[in-house]
Parts: structure tokens; sequence; C-alpha cells
């Protein structure tokens, strides 16, 4: 096809020089606006897909804290039973405890009034002993000194039970009765067990 320009030269040039060369394709008005639709649906489904998405994830995140809080419930359950457990062998050893010691001083009393009466001179009697804490006081009559002598130095040989430092004679009182002459005594040392 032949073309024929029918404006002045000055506009020509102008043309020219402003004119681009376009790549053109023909598309039909209407194609471009069911283009622009369908970005637009396709943008509306990816955020809706997004958005389910998230709100998946939201709730499986949500189930898993409402797990946790559970486990943590059931974790605190468990801690005060091992603390009450604790607390109870707490007790149960102490009380334990105070059984073995009254089982070893189970036998201590019997074993040392055993060995005090082997270790009593003749003609002496014990009329008190007050056994309180270490501190032991034991108090009696005799016809005479040297039996109380003779008791002193025997306590002295006690030393399983009794701490030979510890023994002194603390009262000492004549008195007469029936036409006897009677000695009272006290003495006081320190219990060992």
């Amino acid at each position: 096809m032949i073309e024929i320009n029918l404006l002045p030269e000055e506009k020509r040039k102008r043309k020219k020089e402003l004119s681009m060369p376009s790549l053109s394709f023909n598309v039909p008005g209407n194609m471009m606006f069911y283009a622009g639709i369908g970005g637009f649906v396709v943008l509306i489904i990816i955020m809706i897909i997004v958005h389910f998405s998230q709100v998946g994830s939201i709730k499986r995140l949500n189930e898993k804290i409402d797990d946790k809080r559970t486990e943590l419930k059931k974790l605190q359950e468990e801690k005060k039973k091992v603390e009450n457990m604790k607390a109870k062998q707490i007790t149960i050893n102490k009380k334990i405890e105070t059984i073995k010691k009254l089982a070893v001083n189970r036998f201590t009393y019997p074993k040392f009034l055993d060995e005090l009466s082997r270790n009593m001179p003749d003609y002496l009697w014990l009329e008190n002993m007050t056994i309180s804490g270490s501190s032991i006081i034991i108090s009696g009559k005799t016809f005479s000194n040297l039996m109380i002598t003779d008791f002193l130095t025997n306590l002295k040989k006690m030393s399983e039970f009794i701490d030979g430092n510890s023994i002194s004679l603390k009262e000492l009182v004549n008195t007469r009765v029936d036409a006897h002459d009677i000695i009272s005594f006290q003495i006081s040392c320190k219990f060992l067990k």
C-alpha cells in the first residue's frame, strides 16, 4: 500500500521526530477488561488461600498451647504429689530416727541399772535416783562412810555409763534411828549415754 501525506512539511518532520516505533498487537477492548477481572479474582483467591492457611496455622498453634497447658496442669499436680511425698518421707525419717534412738536407749537403762546393782556394796540402800538429760542424782543410806567410799570407787569403774571425773558427793547427813547411826548421802554424776 502506498501512503500519501497531505500535511505540510514542517508538521511532517515533527511527527517523525515524535513518533516512536511501537509494538502493537490487536487486543480487543473486552479482553483487557476480562484480564483485569481475572487477575483480581486470582489475587482474591490467593488471599483467601493465605487467610485460611493462616487461620488453620493459628488454630493448630492454639490447640498446641491448650495441650501444653493441660500437660502443665498435670505436671503441677504431679509436682505437688512429689512434694507431699517428700514431706511425708521427711516425717517418716524423723520418726524412724526417734525409734532408732529409743531402740538404742531401750537397753541402756536396764544395763545401767544392772551394773549399778552389781557395784553396790553390802549395807548400802538407794532411796532415789533421778536421770535428767545427762545428769544423774543418786540418794541413799548406809551404816558406814566406808560403804559410801566403796560405792564412789565402784561408780568410777562404770566408765561405760558414767563419767568418772564428774562423780561428786553432794550431801552427807548423819542421823540416829533405833539406836543405829544412819548416814544419808547424795551423789551427782554425768550419764554418758
